[in-house]
């Protein structure tokens, strides 16, 4: 199992605590020094004033981020979680990604998905309507460019005419790890990328996210053995990533934190298929966030 920290950030309005190059860098040196694989941040470049106030949350950019956190570490993956590959060009998303990929000495990992904010996408002018479209466009186009060889291709919305893109990233591939958790999700987990990130949905904020619902060990077992059906189906034998999280347990730092629980949570994750683990890491400081992580390693990290 790969464990993975998620910098405290998503919330609305953020802790300015967290909010400095100092903050990120000595986060992530904590999260590395207690065992962990990987960091991530998310992306929202603007999104609505009634998504915030109806629970959702603001953003760092996540690439700007990680750059930061690749600076003041030197074996701590580098993810988003996830990155709306619609709202860039493909051309600007891929020189971005192969930087960050050639500065960290390959410690990238594109975590990507379609978006659902459909106010977001007006906002950064494109089009909602055309997002699956763009989404498979903008990996195929990034994997030419990241080649170092010649492209030439015709989008939706823009033409590459005999162009190279250099310098390639470190790794080859860049790992590219998909979120959502519909079956047009996991086809493209099976067909085109390396991991797959399902997130816990409920029943009632299915429509809301445009996600089908995912609430048990269950349910995440269905769509498992779907994910893997389908690779087989078109004949894939490599391994999937399949990162996830566990909201039964409670979250280190807090009075409900229950490690005997969640170190089985984790067995029976692991049973289906389940590769990484977003630890439920809190805090309302660095200090507490620090700590935090400590534990974690101390607690779970420690007996993989």
């Amino acid at each position: 199992m790969k464990y993975s920290f998620g910098f405290p950030l998503m919330a609305h309005p953020q802790n300015p605590e967290f909010l400095t190059a100092a903050a990120i860098a000595e986060l992530a040196q904590a999260a590395e020094a207690a065992g962990f694989d990987c960091c991530w941040l998310t992306e929202h470049p603007l999104p609505g004033d009634r998504w915030l106030a109806s629970g959702g949350h603001d953003a760092l950019d996540p690439f700007v981020g990680l750059a930061v956190a690749a600076g003041a570490t030197s074996r701590l993956r580098l993810l988003t979680n996830l990155s709306p590959l619609p709202y860039r060009n493909p051309a600007i998303l891929a020189k971005t990604v192969a930087t960050l990929d050639r500065l960290s000495g390959g410690r990238v990992i594109l975590g990507a998905g379609v978006g659902y904010l459909q106010s977001e996408y007006e906002a950064v002018g494109v089009d909602f309507e055309q997002r699956n479209a763009l989404f498979d466009e903008s990996l195929e186009v990034m994997r030419l460019i990241w080649a170092g060889e010649t492209v030439n291709y015709q989008g939706l919305n823009f033409t590459i005419a005999n162009s190279t893109g250099l310098p390639t990233p470190v790794q080859s591939p860049v790992p590219v790890w998909i979120g959502g958790n519909s079956k047009l999700s996991r086809r493209r987990v099976a067909e085109k990328a390396q991991g797959w990130m399902p997130m816990p949905n409920p029943a009632a904020l299915a429509s809301r996210r445009r996600s089908a619902h995912l609430e048990t060990l269950e349910d995440l077992a269905e769509m498992v053995a779907y994910l893997l059906d389908h690779a087989a189906s078109v004949g894939r034998s490599d391994p999937i990533d399949i990162k996830y999280m566990d909201l039964e347990t409670g979250a280190v730092g807090t009075p409900g934190w229950n490690p005997d629980r969640h170190l089985g949570n984790i067995a029976a994750q692991a049973a289906i298929g389940v590769t990484g683990m977003a630890a439920p890491i809190a805090g309302g400081t660095r200090s507490q966030v620090i700590d935090a992580l400590h534990q974690y390693g101390e607690e779970i990290i420690a007996y993989r």
